[in-house]
Parts: structure tokens; sequence; C-alpha cells
């Protein structure tokens, strides 16, 4: 692999941050900064290994669970994918247990056939303990089977970024201080004007909004008691999952806080076989709980495996 190529990706790691990364506002360092000192590490190694370890290194810093570099098999030090076991269930006088260790298929038609078969059961408990994740919609719709009508989980963000305002915003900052000032003072300018020109220029100009499941006349199977069994190794779509069940008061959390990283990864092939994934969506629970970086928190802290 040549010396242009590295520069190359490790410039297309750059830019695909810049304009997707939903967390700059968090960040304790200047990302042009950051790239141009892994631009100078990039410039003095000679071994490609060590390439892939810089890459690695660079998307770490950003510290997101769903921001990472992933390098060409045989410089992976990880193991191969192996797919979770299915569903399963126990049922125990009229308590049951139903597992899931992934959302990467739609798991509600094992859901549903469970609820129907033993309508008589007075406590359901969902195990996602080892759950790594998947699809957020294969999720909501195993939570559909508990929470009727349209229900939310998280309130969501994502950068929004128009050329014509970048140009406005690029223009008003090359201002003198002075000048900006008498903008203001002459009705030009507001200080709102002023705050959005700098989330402009700082990538921290967002789209808020709030994640929707369900519909209308949607009709939950059961309405029992639920419990949903969490653990460190609760993430991603799993997280999803976990929030829509706390953020509407259905179920009670039980075990450990959650992974604390979700949010749909835009993924982005490179020159040198290796490939990465960006985070484009920020996330708080419906209250405004931040977890990313710390989990969800159980209502009742429980060590059971």
């Amino acid at each position: 692999m040549n010396k242009t190529d590295q520069i190359f990706d490790l410039s297309s790691l750059w830019a695909a941050v810049k304009e997707i990364f939903p967390y700059f506002d968090r960040l304790p360092f200047d990302w042009d900064e950051q790239y141009r000192l892994y631009l100078e590490k990039v410039l003095q190694t000679d071994d490609e290994q060590g390439f892939h370890r810089l890459l690695a290194e660079f998307m770490d810093s950003l510290h997101d669970g769903h921001t990472k570099y992933i390098p060409p098999a045989p410089y992976r030090e990880s193991k191969p994918f192996v797919r979770p076991e299915a569903p399963s269930h126990t049922l125990d006088g009229h308590v049951l247990t139903i597992r899931i260790n992934e959302f990467l298929s739609d798991h509600s038609p094992y859901v549903r056939e469970l609820l129907e078969k033993h309508p008589d059961v007075s406590l359901v408990r969902l195990d996602i303990r080892d759950n790594i994740g998947g699809n957020t919609f294969y999720a909501a719709k195993v939570a559909q089977l508990f929470i009727s009508g349209v229900f939310h989980g998280c309130q969501k963000w994502t950068q929004l970024r128009k050329a014509v305002d970048i140009a406005g915003s690029s223009q008003l900052m090359r201002d003198s201080e002075e000048r900006i000032q008498k903008y203001l003072k002459d009705g030009l300018l507001t200080e709102k004007d002023l705050l959005e020109a700098r989330k402009d220029m700082l990538h921290t100009q967002y789209e808020t909004y709030t994640d929707t499941f369900g519909a209308d006349d949607s009709i939950a199977l059961y309405n029992g008691p639920l419990e949903l069994l969490i653990s460190g190794r609760t993430m991603s779509a799993a997280e999803d999952f976990t929030a829509m069940f706390k953020s509407n008061h259905r179920a009670v959390l039980i075990g450990k806080p959650t992974f604390g990283s979700t949010g749909t990864p835009c993924m982005i092939p490179l020159r040198c076989g290796g490939r990465a994934q960006v985070v484009s969506v920020g996330y708080r629970l419906l209250d405004g709980t931040e977890f990313i970086g710390s989990g969800i928190k159980p209502d009742i802290d429980s060590e059971t495996d």
C-alpha cells in the first residue's frame, strides 16, 4: 500500500466524521488538529500494521462505541463473528422468561406465539442481558407486543448543515469582533444569528427529533407485570429496546447498566482493505437522561446472570 493511499484513507475518515459525527460539542480536542496530528504520524510510519493501528487510534479517540475502524482480515485481532443463539424461553409456574440475544431478525412471531400459548401467565421476563443488538425496528416489533399505540424511546439529533448557511457563517466568522458588534448594534445581526453561525462552523448544528414506533391502532398482546433483565452486555438496538420500556414506564429494569452505545452508523469502505463506521445519531432518554458512554441504569441493581 503506497503512502498516497494511506493519506487518502486517513483523510476520508476525517472528512466523514466531520460531516456525520453528532457529538462534537463533547470532544476535548479540535478534530482538525487531531487530523493534522495523525497525518504526521501516518507520514512517519513505514509499517503497514502500524498504519492500521494509527487508523484505529484515530477513530478510538472519538470515544464512541459505534465509531470505529476495522482493519483488513490479516490485521484483525478479534475473533470471527458468531451469531448468538436463537431465542429461548422457560416457564416456571406462571412466570414466563423469554431470552433474546440479538435483534438481527424479527423475533416477534416467536414471542407472540408464546404469549398466545400461555395467556394465564402472571409475569413476563424479557432477558436481553446478552443481546448484541441489530435492527431497532425488529426490536420495536417485539416491544409492540407489550406497549399499545404509538410510543417513543429516545430524544435524537443528527447534523443539519446547508451549503448556503455554511457559506454565510464562514463569512461572518471571518469578520472582526468590532464589525460583528456593529452588525449587532445596527440590527443586521442578532445574538441568535451569531450562535447559529458558530454552530455551523463547529459542526454542532443539529436537527432534533423523537423516535416513533408502534401504531395508533396497535393493541398490546400482554399488559401484565413485566421485567426487563439487562447488563453491560446489552448494547445497540437492545439499548433502544430498553429505552422503549424505560421511557414508557412499561417494565421494571433489573440487572446492571447497559453498555452505553447506540446510533445508526455510517459504513465507510477504504482503499487499504479496511473499513470504518461512524455514528450518525445522538441519543438520550425521552426525559433527557444521558446514557451514551454510561448505559441505561436499572431500577433494581442485581448481579443475576
